[in-house]
């Protein structure tokens, strides 16, 4: 038995998996051990496994057919035997002592759930200078679950909750619970995990330090992909939230407030998204889908909760309030534009949101 164990999911991970390993070797804790779950790959991926799994005793390499982030995540909380478990993306970077301060966060608060900080990051590539933004909270030990409910809405609207590479939790909790991610969410995966586990769990500890490193976008490349079923995902997710808070015990007016938002901002992104679908959608066919986004009803009500922070984000909403279609379509087209030309730069401004 270690003290952490690291779950690793692979999906054509190649040009990544070695330097991931390196990362790992840098930490100023040893008593880990990594799971890389090698998700179906088409590449080389499981060849590489192979070879560094030789002669490392700490590290696990399992195989499955390709079946989405969540269920490589469960088939790792299969094979775990550390006191604590985290997870990590095969491409991303980690501070040196990230775990070993978040491992000594938990020792020394006894919490069910350790979060730190993070960079959110955009490599720098031709046509951009690159991008690194700071996701923090102030470092705080919330004790039981009256305490976790007083800071739930902040921990939410600080981004600190929707990921899970920036944790660690308590693996007995999760035996004892059976918690696992639920399968088939795409986008949502992270964010359905943490509500479940906090629903779960009794207290909370976090950490300002930023200790990891989310790479976005690589240069000369987009993570942006069409996706037909975008708004259906994003609705869900606004339902969903609804029902987190009121199981929390904290749906209040700060709690509808942040949902709407949050609803809002990702409706901008579903609208921004049909643009990357280019020639398989026709421009009408572009417009009618954002009218039955901008007439949704509970898009409307979300509008009348929603206090946008930020003047691009009251632009971006100010179409959609008005339920007009022509200038939503002009409007978020430009936006497509700068991020396809700019990526940094369209994260910079979302980032101001």
């Amino acid at each position: 038995m270690c003290k952490l164990s690291i779950v690793i999911p692979v999906y054509n991970g190649s040009p990544y998996i070695e330097e991931c390993l390196r990362n790992l070797e840098k930490q100023t804790m040893t008593d880990w051990e990594a799971i890389f779950v090698n998700d179906g790959s088409a590449d080389n991926s499981w060849e590489i496994l192979k070879k560094i799994k030789e002669n490392r005793a700490n590290i696990q390499i399992v195989s499955q057919k390709n079946g989405g982030t969540a269920r490589a995540r469960n088939a790792g909380l299969e094979r775990v035997s550390g006191k604590y478990v985290t997870f990590m993306d095969v491409d991303d970077e980690l501070a040196p002592d990230m775990y070993k301060k978040l491992v000594r966060l938990m020792e020394s608060s006894g919490a069910d759930m350790g979060i730190c900080g993070y960079y959110f990051k955009i490599e720098a590539g031709a046509g951009s200078s690159g991008y690194l933004e700071e996701k923090t909270f102030p470092s705080c030990v919330l004790k039981n679950p009256e305490q976790i409910k007083e800071k739930l809405v902040q921990l939410w609207d600080a981004d600190m909750l929707s990921n899970v590479w920036n944790k660690i939790y308590r693996m007995d909790l999760i035996r004892a619970k059976n918690l696992r991610y639920r399968d088939g969410h795409v986008y949502t995966e992270d964010r359905v995990f943490n509500r479940l586990f906090l629903e779960n769990c009794g207290s909370v500890a976090v950490l300002q330090d930023c200790l990891y490193y989310y790479i976005r976008e690589r240069a000369g490349s987009t993570s942006e992909k069409y996706r037909d079923n975008y708004f259906d995902i994003r609705h869900k997710e606004y339902i969903e939230f609804q029902t987190h808070f009121k199981a929390m015990g904290a749906w209040d007016d700060e709690a509808r407030e942040y949902v709407s938002r949050e609803f809002v901002e990702r409706i901008a992104g579903c609208i921004e998204n049909l643009f990357h679908a280019k020639g398989s959608l026709s421009e009408k066919q572009k417009k009618e889908k954002i009218r039955s986004f901008i007439t949704h009803p509970d898009v409307q009500e979300a509008l009348k909760y929603a206090r946008c922070r930020s003047k691009k984000m009251r632009i971006l909403a100010a179409p959609l309030k008005m339920r007009n279609t022509e200038l939503t379509y002009l409007i978020y087209k430009a936006v497509y534009i700068v991020r396809k030309n700019d990526p940094a730069l369209f994260h910079k401004l979302k980032g101001k949101r």
